[in-house]
């Protein structure tokens, strides 16, 4: 019996061997092909991958956000990408900081950059919100160290500042404050999404490269008060500020907390714009990136709470204030190149020497992680 199965197990094998191994044109490596579950879908897939690879939307270090000192101190450790139009960037930038078309970036960080080789990798643009839109794609995407600088290029230049976040702060609905909380929506399901991808990182590296290249991640304050009814207006604060007053209207959200497929996530409208506000806009911009990802038709207010309520994020002692000592003026350089100089342009005009940055391992400071 034992010699029966032996003569067996070698015809078998033997069987396999021809028909796998003797043919010469069949390729040495076999063709893999991905093949759909029956009604595969794209969107549950991705928030599946989103929630098991660090759930960085609730993750207690977003928002992601560094100070204008913290770049300064520290700008031969970190890669600075501006974001700014290209003839802005010519005329003054952060020295050593490279210039790059949002909708190109991730193509440049793929070819161009050796993340781990900096300490932090910094976007900026001119008032914070695309430049964190974009840390929080990169985020995503597995870039650990990317940061947003807070309040943009406004924190870092007066001119700049001038032209955005001190003509972006008003107090004009500051007296039509809600204290009533308004309801979440029902339950419905995730957006559509066709990527024609299966696996959860390519659906995301996809979705990524499409949002990126939309030209319009913000809406402002005046646009929402012409068409309330056109929005689901998220307030993205604690219930606790909420209660204090809100935008007519807006839905509390508890930051970290709610926006996952088991808790909050399925209240929102896949088929009605999105605003979400917070107090400076950056932190709603990290949620909204999370949620264009995901296929919402999703913004953020520009400036967040400082465009309508400006003063009572004060007298309510409500915080993240946008004030002129939020301005340092440092020195800028002009020119195509990003290479580190020895002299810069000041806000007003006039050529200063450049301070010598001090290679010093800093704690982080407070706002770096998890703070708006």
């Amino acid at each position: 019996m034992k010699k029966f199965v032996y003569i067996l197990s070698v015809l078998t094998v033997s069987i396999i061997l021809f028909n796998t191994g003797c043919s010469s044109d069949k390729p040495k490596n076999k063709l893999v092909v991905e093949v759909k579950p029956e009604n595969f879908e794209e969107n549950q897939a991705l928030v599946k991958f989103l929630e098991q690879s660090g759930n960085f939307i609730n993750s207690k270090k977003i928002p992601t956000l560094i100070s204008a000192e913290d770049v300064k101190a520290n700008l031969k450790r970190y890669l600075i990408i501006d974001l700014r139009r290209h003839d802005d960037y010519v005329n003054g930038h952060i020295d050593g900081a490279v210039n790059v078309n949002t909708e190109d970036l991730i193509s440049y960080m793929k070819k161009n950059v050796a993340a781990g080789t900096y300490d932090k990798i910094v976007t900026v643009c001119y008032s914070g919100n695309r430049a964190a839109f974009s840390a929080m794609v990169l985020r995503l995407l597995g870039y650990a160290n990317v940061y947003s600088m807070k309040w943009g290029m406004s924190s870092w230049d007066k001119k700049t500042a001038e032209k955005k976040w001190l003509k972006g702060i008003s107090d004009k609905y500051a007296s039509k404050l809600e204290t009533v909380e308004n309801p979440k929506l029902p339950k419905t399901k995730l957006p559509e999404i066709k990527t024609g991808k299966v696996l959860g990182y390519d659906i995301l590296e996809a979705r990524a490269d499409s949002v990126l290249k939309r030209s319009k991640i913000t809406v402002s304050i005046d646009k929402i008060s012409e068409n309330p009814s056109d929005f689901y207006i998220i307030n993205y604060w604690p219930e606790y500020n909420y209660r204090k007053g809100h935008f007519p209207g807006a839905v509390q959200y508890t930051p970290k907390q709610s926006l996952t497929y088991e808790t909050e996530l399925l209240t929102l409208p896949a088929d009605k714009k999105i605003v979400v506000y917070c107090y400076t806009g950056q932190h709603a911009d990290f949620v909204a990136a999370y949620l264009q990802i995901l296929g919402y038709d999703a913004y953020s207010l520009a400036y967040g709470a400082n465009s309508f309520m400006h003063s009572k994020l004060s007298s309510l002692k409500i915080g993240h204030a946008f004030t002129p000592e939020e301005i340092k003026s440092f020195p800028l350089v002009q020119g195509e190149l990003p290479s580190l100089k020895t002299e810069g342009i000041s806000d007003n005009g006039t050529e200063e020497e450049a301070v010598s940055v001090p290679v010093i391992r800093k704690k982080p400071q407070k706002e770096e992680e998890g703070g708006c």
